[in-house]
């Protein structure tokens, strides 16, 4: 998103119903400066997929995931998925519904619990002052890794946020320091030259031209993670370079279950990690993310899930919560709190 800033999220709740009176629910929250598709385009494929759906009988959740994905892709152009937010709000509600009926929890439906325990990043955008504030209140202590922002401040302020946050936290804490592709190499050189590779986890597309990516590396001996370029057909090879520690796959930037599973496998076979991470979405969205990383192959790093305090407020009751760093993939809630129902209004699909 760069420097933009976002007052509010809109998006569409998807509940998903069997015979039996079972409901999954699921979001499509399409990010603006993320997801190239609209609000107006997302309610035209959900209404035309749940229209495919209605009626028809799935042995499992990945044949009905797969409809769903197809179906999704129908509206694409060029073989991409166009609409994964939209994909990735009926294949969660698909999801949560397959779990209910089965009185399991999504992790097992998606093919089994691989971690009981979701180990999740923490989150940090803000300045020096705020830094402080944070490292006062201890909210930052619980996490092993913790994702700051920087490039919306000037160079010298990040640097001082950067320096307060590592001064302040434990040794034994890393940064993930992300900037959108905010810099060009020697801003970058100024701005993270210097930093203990040790504490610092990675750099997340720091620079305007991925492909020089490695000349950063080689001159800061810190590590990479590709985000966007895991989108870009013509940097696909990023991924693959040694200084490439990390791939940031967003669920719903991709849409599917199946190709998200892909990549985290593909990662770990590059011998990077997996870093399941989220595109603000609500308390539904996030649960169906951490339930994902339970289920996750491959090398899973700690989850970047921890964006639900930005919201007012959250459709779960109580809120999507992190405990000590972790989620529970048992600890596991899909259904809005009542007081949300009783104000929403579904449209059925004939």
């Amino acid at each position: 998103m760069g420097s933009d800033s976002l007052t509010h999220r809109t998006g569409r709740l998807i509940r998903i119903q069997d015979e039996d009176g079972n409901s999954g629910y699921g979001e499509a929250t399409p990010l603006p400066g993320l997801h190239a598709e609209s609000l107006e385009e997302v309610d035209h494929v959900l209404a035309d997929v749940a229209g495919s759906l209605r009626g028809e009988t799935f042995p499992s959740y990945r044949v009905m995931g797969e409809r769903i994905a197809n179906r999704v892709n129908a509206h694409g152009v060029a073989g991409e998925m166009g609409h994964p937010s939209a994909c990735f709000g009926l294949e969660t509600a698909s999801m949560a519904l397959f779990a209910s009926a089965a009185d399991k929890t999504p992790a097992a439906v998606l093919g089994g619990v691989r971690r009981e325990q979701v180990r999740v990043a923490g989150f940090f955008a803000g300045s020096p002052p705020e830094a402080e504030e944070a490292l006062a209140d201890g909210s930052l202590r619980k996490y092993e890794r913790i994702k700051v922002k920087v490039g919306r401040a000037a160079a010298a302020v990040d640097r001082r946020t950067i320096e307060t946050l590592l001064d302040g936290l434990p040794p034994g804490v890393k940064l993930r320091l992300d900037a959108n592709r905010s810099f060009d190499l020697p801003q970058a050189l100024e701005l993270f030259g210097g930093l203990p590779p040790e504490r610092i986890d990675y750099l997340e597309e720091p620079l305007a031209d991925p492909s020089q990516m490695g000349s950063l590396h080689s001159q800061t001996r810190l590590h990479m993670a590709v985000d966007e370029s895991l989108h870009d057909p013509t940097l696909h090879y990023l991924g693959r370079s040694k200084f490439v520690s990390a791939w940031v796959v967003k669920p719903a930037r991709i849409g599917h279950w199946e190709r998200i599973r892909f990549l985290s496998e593909d990662a770990s076979n590059h011998g990077a990690e997996c870093v399941l991470s989220s595109c603000l979405e609500t308390g539904i969205g996030l649960a169906a993310q951490a339930q994902m990383a339970a289920a996750l192959p491959g090398t899973v790093a700690p989850a970047g899930l921890a964006t639900n305090d930005l919201l007012a407020a959250d459709m779960l009751k109580p809120r999507f919560q992190v405990t000590s760093g972790v989620v529970e993939a048992a600890d596991w809630k899909n259904a809005p709190s009542p007081g949300v129902l009783d104000k929403l209004k579904f449209t059925n699909v004939a």
